[in-house]
C-alpha cells in the first residue's frame, strides 16, 4: 500500500454490495430471466438459488455466465444477460433498488471535501448508470467505470483506467469482495474492505481497513 489515506482526493467505489443493496433488484431479475429463459426453451432444469444468485455478484459478466449456465452457448448466455439486464433496470425504473443506509449523505461530504468519486464496478455500463441515477448520486461522480464499458477481465485493470484518468496513484479503493482488496493491491493503492455486503468469511482479511457501516468510511480520510 502507498499513499496518505488522510490526504487522498480520490476514493473509487464497488458498486454491488458497496453503494447498492443488489440483491434487492438482482435476485428476482435473474429469477425471471431464467422463467424467460424456459419458455423459451433454451434452459431445463431448476432456477438458480437465491444463495447461488448472490454468490456471483462481483464477477465480471464473463464469470457469471459460466457460473450460472456452464453449459449453454455463448448466444443463450447473451441472451440470459439481456434478460437480466432488461428485467434489473426495469426494476430499479420502479424504485425497487436501496442504496445502503448512508451512502448517499456520506458520499455527498467526501464531494463536499473535495475528494473526486469514481466507480469501478465488474458489471455492465448500462447499469452501473442506471443504479447511480435511479438513486440521486450520479452528479456526486466524476466518472462511472465498468467492466462492460471498457472490457476489463479483471478489476485491477479497470482500477488503472480509472487511476489513469485521475492523474493519481494517491487513491482509496472501497468494496466489499476479495476482488476490490486485489485490485486495489495490485495498484498500491489503500483498501477499505465493506463487511456489510456479500463477502465470504475472510475475504476481506488482506483489506488494511474493514468497516462495517458505510459512514464509518469518513473517520477513515478525514
Amino acid at each position: 500500500m502507498e499513499g496518505d489515506p488522510m490526504n487522498t482526493k480520490v476514493m473509487i467505489f464497488d458498486v454491488d454490495g458497496t453503494l447498492y443493496q443488489t440483491e434487492k433488484v438482482a435476485v428476482p431479475a435473474f429469477l425471471t430471466a431464467f422463467d424467460q429463459l424456459k419458455e423459451k426453451g433454451l434452459y431445463q432444469g431448476d432456477s438458480p438459488t437465491e444463495d447461488k444468485i448472490i454468490s456471483c455478484f462481483g464477477m465480471t459478466i464473463p464469470e457469471l455466465w459460466e457460473t450460472l449456465l456452464p453449459d449453454a452457448s455463448m448466444d443463450v448466455r447473451d441472451q440470459a444477460n439481456e434478460l437480466v439486464a432488461h428485467a434489473e433496470i426495469s426494476l430499479m425504473e420502479q424504485g425497487k433498488g436501496e442504496l445502503y443506509p448512508g451512502v448517499k449523505e456520506t458520499l455527498q461530504q467526501l464531494r463536499d471535501q473535495g475528494v473526486k468519486l469514481y466507480t469501478a464496478s465488474n458489471g455492465e455500463q448500462r447499469y452501473v448508470e442506471t443504479v447511480a441515477e435511479t438513486t440521486g448520486i450520479a452528479p456526486l461522480f466524476t466518472k462511472l467505470f465498468s467492466a462492460g464499458e471498457y472490457k476489463t477481465k479483471k478489476k485491477e485493470d479497470l482500477v488503472k483506467l480509472v487511476l489513469e484518468h485521475a492523474g493519481t496513484q494517491n487513491a482509496i479503493m472501497v468494496g466489499d469482495r476479495k476482488s476490490d482488496i486485489t485490485a486495489g493491491r495490485a495498484n498500491n493503492l489503500f483498501t477499505v474492505g465493506c463487511d456489510f455486503g456479500f463477502a465470504g468469511q475472510n475475504e476481506l482479511v488482506e483489506a488494511d481497513v474493514v468497516i462495517q457501516r458505510f459512514p464509518d468510511l469518513l473517520s477513515k480520510v478525514k
